[in-house]
């Protein structure tokens, strides 16, 4: 029997004497099993490199306290949905390569099918939690950042990522079925076919929309105020005329009216915006470009019902970003970037603003080497 690779059917079914059954014609069947070796090939890839840049990020901010801020706790709440990611590829992989269906036992294709469902949603609520506290801590005045992000609103904000996907997208599917082992594709993942299935694939993109919006609002709003800024600071000739006025009116009135001024150019100063949070919010705004060129495509295809190799492809560029985040702040975040440097070449007394358990170790380093450098003579 021919078959004609683009087949639109879900469950394309053949008519096969195998036991006197039916079973599901794979897409790997229908369009060679090189296929096989590449995407679990990919997977892999995907899983090694996400696995250790992810740890590096989780290593690198336990290691420096300039790390310790409120946009590094999202950040690594973000690299922990990347690592967790990059944690179920290689079961992927091996259900990939197995013909004989789903080599584990099926509560485990059950748990890696409803943490595909967590991981890309809790993703974009981090996204979004990222380009708001840039946004109101670049354009907005540093007490309102202050009583936003206490420990304690960001530790909700935080458990609102995982929260939101496992209540309204995990647990009535759980109940409702259409979770497991799809032989179609050799994956665990959810039931594009399930009566259900649009009303939970339109939560997940309600979430994407309004998310987007928020991610865009914020980042356009950021550009245009340090545009602003800097069209400002431009006028450089022009302050300096206006801070040698300022300079002589000090000079000329009562201390009182003096410590007023002086307070009014104290709060000028804290407005300025420091050159090192803009390119951390360059280099964020490139991990949620990232995010989305990655994200788009598979969300395009997925109402098309098109279920061939392409989407499978398109999975894959879907999770590639577990592994593209750590190479971009290793590249472009000014922190991350020197110190990863630092534990490249092992120089971990390099790093800047060292951790109380960092500052021990090489404590304790350096009083062993010290003590084999000795003889012996005064023990």
């Amino acid at each position: 029997m021919e078959i004609t690779p683009g087949l639109e059917s879900y469950e394309l079914m053949e008519n096969m004497s195998e036991n006197g059954t039916q079973r599901v014609l794979s897409i790997y069947e229908e369009y060679g099993y090189f296929n096989v070796i590449i995407v679990s090939t990919l997977f892999s890839v995907i899983a090694i490199v996400g696995l250790t840049g992810n740890a590096m990020i989780f290593v690198a901010v336990g290691l420096s306290c300039k790390l310790h801020n409120i946009t590094n706790a999202f950040i690594v709440n973000l690299s922990i949905c990347d690592f967790l990611t990059c944690v179920l590829l290689p079961f992927q992989a091996a259900a990939v390569i197995s013909e004989d269906g789903w080599p584990l036992a099926d509560w485990f294709c059950y748990v890696i099918a409803s943490l595909t469902i967590i991981f890309p949603t809790a993703s974009i609520l981090n996204l979004t939690l990222i380009s708001l506290n840039r946004y109101i801590l670049i354009t907005k005045p540093r007490k309102l950042y202050m009583k936003v992000y206490t420990h304690h609103k960001v530790a909700w904000m935080i458990a609102l990522t995982w929260l939101f996907p496992f209540f309204f997208l995990l647990m009535p599917q759980f109940f409702l079925g259409g979770m497991g082992y799809r032989q179609k594709f050799r994956v665990c993942i959810w039931n594009s076919e399930h009566k259900l299935a649009q009303i939970f694939q339109g939560i997940g993109a309600l979430a994407f929309i309004l998310s987007t919006v928020i991610i865009i609002f914020s980042y356009v709003s950021i550009f245009c105020f340090v545009r602003r800024h800097m069209r400002m600071m431009a006028n450089k000739e022009e302050s300096n005329d206006i801070t040698t006025s300022v300079n002589t009116i000090e000079s000329t009135l009562n201390n009182k009216e003096g410590n007023r001024i002086k307070s009014y150019r104290s709060a000028i100063k804290k407005k300025t915006i420091s050159n090192k949070q803009i390119e951390i919010t360059k280099n964020l705004c490139v991990v949620v470009v990232t995010f989305f060129i990655c994200t788009l495509p598979y969300s395009i295809h997925l109402p098309t019902k098109i279920y061939d190799m392409r989407g499978t492809y398109l999975g894959i560029l879907l999770n590639s970003h577990a592994c593209i985040n750590p190479i971009i702040y290793a590249a472009k975040h000014p922190h991350f970037k020197i110190i990863f440097h630092c534990m490249f070449r092992c120089k971990y007394s390099d790093i800047p603003a060292p951790s109380v358990g960092l500052r021990k170790t090489l404590n304790v380093t350096s009083l062993a080497t010290v003590n084999s450098s000795t003889d012996g003579r005064f023990a």
